[in-house]
């Protein structure tokens, strides 16, 4: 099965248990042992996503970072999971990023302010036309090569 349908189907399956908890919450909201119950699942599914993310393979390696010791890209591809599953508009853009994750860092540097970004922000771009801004930006880049091959 091909990445992206995978990830789609992934993330459109936690939005359906995320509306099947809305609903669950609603009917069990003064019983704490059904809200624990609710917790456990929450994990489950979280293990879940890290299942799907090793699959595609996304290494599991550390943080190069001197106060993070979370993978960089683990983190994000994440988070797009999860906030796809919130807005299921956002499901396909989701998948393609991360069906990319190799290029993560290129998709983020157009919204990123110091080292930050906002995931929604991310994948309105990626919805409005970022394709086309990131493949220009690789073209110039690759006619930036020729331009010095040329003159070298």
């Amino acid at each position: 099965m091909e990445i992206q349908l995978l990830l789609e189907k992934v993330i459109n399956t936690l939005s359906d248990y995320y509306e099947k908890q809305d609903s669950f919450k609603n009917v069990f909201q003064h019983e704490p042992i059904m809200s624990k119950a609710i917790e456990v699942f929450d994990e489950e599914m979280l293990n879940m996503i890290d299942i799907v993310l090793e699959l595609i393979g996304i290494p599991n390696e550390e943080s190069s970072e001197k106060y993070s010791r979370e993978n960089w890209t683990k983190s994000v591809c994440s988070n797009l999971i999860k906030i796809a599953a919130q807005d299921k508009k956002f499901i396909v853009p989701a998948a393609e990023l991360i069906s990319n994750w190799k290029c993560l860092s290129d998709y983020t540097s157009k919204i990123e302010t110091h080292t930050w970004f906002y995931y929604t922000q991310l994948l309105e771009e990626h919805i409005t036309g970022y394709k086309k801004w990131h493949e220009n930006q690789q073209k110039k880049e690759k006619e930036k090569g020729k331009n010095k091959t040329k003159t070298a």
